[in-house]
């Protein structure tokens, strides 16, 4: 890809302009070719505008190549974090979902037992 055209899509990126996916694409591309060919120092310096002029710095372009990935970047092994009831790899239930409710009426008994004792003893 043209470095010309990757600050063009970067310099988009960083000010807010919503690229279409195949844009999106491209920018995660160039930006992973030249962290490859570990050229990516020739995007430091890029200027764009976000309420003032900024410019662009190595440490901001290293964080700006991680939102590029986590935005138009595919991720197959992704799941979907918030689904905490799904069996484990054999087909069973994990431990904590097992003997969660276990765990959870004892952490109970001990907190009853730690109050009263304070109470008792005014510790």
């Amino acid at each position: 890809m043209e470095l010309q055209v990757l600050k063009t899509l970067l310099v988009r990126f960083l000010e807010g302009d919503l690229l279409k996916e195949h844009e999106g694409e491209e920018l995660l591309t160039g930006l992973e070719q030249l962290i490859e060919q570990n050229e990516l120092h020739l995007l430091v310096g890029t200027k764009y505008r976000i309420e003032d002029e900024k410019v662009l710095s190595e440490y901001d372009l290293k964080e700006v190549y991680w939102e590029v990935h986590m935005f138009y970047g595919h991720h197959e092994d992704d799941h979907d974090h918030d689904q905490h009831d799904e069996p484990s790899v054999e087909g069973k239930p994990d431990f904590l979902h097992r003997w969660g409710w276990l765990h959870m009426l004892l952490t109970a008994l001990v907190a009853v037992l730690a109050y009263m004792l304070i109470r008792r003893y005014a510790l």
